[in-house]
């Protein structure tokens, strides 16, 4: 017999993995990149909402999305990446 976790829906437990590891990265900058429109932008994390993340984006594919806050269910990341002092995200020129 399964033990409760055992028993929790694999994309239950993804998703909760990424909501923590995001949550801890807040004010750190992130690359994300969608599949839908705008497909990619870099910026700000400002906040962790249930299964939303906003960020205050500096550069998208999409020039007037720059300087913008935008709010992205995590469902909808295909890729992101966190900025750590080791590994910044390099300057992106659209």
């Amino acid at each position: 017999m399964l033990q409760r976790e055992e028993a929790r829906n694999i994309n239950d437990l993804r998703q909760e993995a990424l909501i923590t590891e995001l949550t801890t990265a807040i004010g750190s900058r992130i690359l994300v990149i969608i599949e839908s429109y705008p497909f990619f932008y870099v910026g700000r994390i400002l906040e962790v909402e249930s299964d939303t993340i906003s960020i205050q984006v500096e550069v998208c594919n999409v020039p007037e999305f720059d300087n913008t806050s935008l709010r992205t269910h995590i469902d909808n990341i295909q890729v992101y990446f966190v900025e750590t002092p080791e590994n910044p995200i390099p300057e992106i020129r659209v």
